[in-house]
């Protein structure tokens, strides 16, 4: 007898409803978020079991101790489930997972609780560093647009002379602060850089994303913690659009209505889009990619874009063939 499980988890309490093949629910219940108390309630469960629960803080806690409690279990995606939540409890959420869980409507996020993803953690709190700091640096240039100001450059990060310019009293205040806090968050984000080069050593991928133009230490690193492992994606055009680097077409009879931006990884998507701006800057076939879709009448934006793809598909291909990118080799890969 298949048990279908869906639990609804927070920080404080975990929510479990358990339905039969029927779809009959035979349990609901709350208690405490407890990892012996979770091994212990799903022990208690006869037959089969096939257990879901969302993506959210709690994931790779709960995958890797009640992984092995359950014959499959199921990490989905809350951006697909978002239509049955008009009515919420806890409860609610439970059973309506259990139902999904039990009709085969749920869409998965990848987990398997090896070293590599605990080191997203690591990569995240990085990304959000870099998040606070550009707006810190919006907010300090802001002020000296205030004022008539047109100071560009990264000098007015970096020098405190700047300052000086600012001639009213209180965004002078405000100017030191933010200014001060810049310094702040720059040196932490020194060390965190530190720190991501010595946690990716034991990472092999990382070297030979390393050597595709426009991809440094930080961003191999970035790529190497959301990706994870690479051969869970069939081909590049899976890989596209679970980083965002693609559209979905709107057709209905015969006819194109446009089309839709479709949910992505946003990691792995300014990463890439960036890359292509750096790899631009020099010269490589990349660059020679770019100047033959321009010659063709391709729009700067979409040459770009084309260039992102590229470099995502590149990225793909070495690390699953496990092999460095040679330049030369490059526009057979590319193309």
């Amino acid at each position: 007898m298949v048990k279908y499980i869906g639990l609804d988890a927070h920080s404080s309490t975990c929510t479990f409803c358990v339905t039969n093949e029927e779809g009959f629910e035979i349990d609901n219940t709350t208690i405490r978020t407890n990892g012996r108390l979770l091994i212990n309630y799903l022990r208690m469960i006869n037959g089969y079991k096939r257990l879901t629960f969302e993506e959210c803080e709690l994931s790779s806690w709960l995958y890797e101790i009640l992984g092995k409690e359950v014959d499959e279990l199921i990490v989905c995606n809350p951006v697909y489930n978002r239509e049955y939540k008009r009515r919420k409890t806890d409860k609610l959420d439970a059973r309506k997972l259990a139902k999904l869980l039990r009709g085969g409507f749920l869409s998965s996020v990848f987990h398997n609780g090896r070293d590599r993803e605990k080191f997203r953690g690591l990569m995240s709190a990085y990304t959000d560093l870099v998040v606070d700091s550009v707006r810190l640096k919006n907010r300090y240039k802001s002020i000296f647009r205030k004022e008539g100001n047109r100071i560009r450059g990264e000098k007015i990060y970096r020098d405190n002379k700047v300052l000086k310019e600012i001639k009213g009293k209180v965004y002078k205040f405000i100017g030191k602060e933010l200014y001060a806090r810049i310094n702040e968050i720059e040196r932490r984000r020194k060390e965190y850089e530190r720190e991501i080069k010595i946690c990716s050593r034991p990472f092999k991928e990382i070297k030979m994303l390393k050597t595709i133009p426009g991809i440094g230490p930080i961003r191999a690193a970035q790529i190497s913690a959301q990706v994870i492992y690479p051969k869970r994606f069939a081909n590049k055009y899976k890989y596209y659009s679970y980083c965002g680097l693609v559209r979905h077409k709107r057709i209905s009879g015969d006819k194109e209505y446009g089309g839709n931006k479709i949910w992505g990884n946003r990691v792995l998507k300014n990463v890439y889009k960036m890359a292509a701006v750096d790899a631009l800057r020099g010269c490589n076939s990349l660059k020679k990619h770019y100047e033959y879709l321009r010659r063709k009448g391709v729009s700067d934006k979409n040459a770009r874009n084309a260039i992102s793809r590229k470099i995502a598909a590149i990225s793909l291909s070495i690390w699953k063939n496990n092999c460095k990118y040679e330049d030369k080799r490059g526009r057979d890969i590319i193309e």
